[in-house]
């Protein structure tokens, strides 16, 4: 369901970038070469496109669609930590529950998990959405 949405928010954020980018009169700025260095002219999205709020919520809804939360794995920062249970944030408005368990390997040993760590977590998916896991892995 979510793949259906990919290619149209594609369309409308290459149109976007490509409208303001024709719309924007001022040449970007040339990097100084050094002495004895070539130096590509590589174009750049103008700032004043990327920090629109448009671009943002476009760049943001299609984060969150790409992001998967029902696999075997799952990446994010923690947000809530409480002895077996934990809460990832995956992407900007997408959180995964995580069920920890007895014989849960914490990588490096030792680790005391808190929120703000990004972890990498490996385990057995439920039914639920959440993932019962069996290794983490602070980043």
């Amino acid at each position: 369901m979510k793949a259906r949405f990919v290619g149209p928010i594609t369309l409308v954020l290459s149109l976007s970038l490509g409208a303001a980018a024709l719309g924007d009169p001022t040449p970007a700025p040339h990097a100084t070469p050094s002495p004895g260095v070539a130096v590509p002219d590589i174009p750049g999205v103008p700032p004043t496109v990327m920090n629109s709020p448009v671009v943002q919520s476009i760049l943001n809804a299609a984060g969150g669609l790409l992001q998967t939360t029902n696999g075997p794995t799952a990446y994010g920062k923690i947000t809530y930590f409480k002895r077996f249970d934990l809460q990832l944030q995956t992407a900007p408005t997408v959180y995964r529950q995580v069920h920890l368990h007895r014989g849960t390997v914490i990588n490096p040993r030792g680790t005391t998990l808190q929120p703000g760590m990004t972890v990498n977590v490996s385990g057995v998916p439920q039914s639920d959405g959440s993932l019962d896991a069996n290794t983490i892995t602070v980043q």
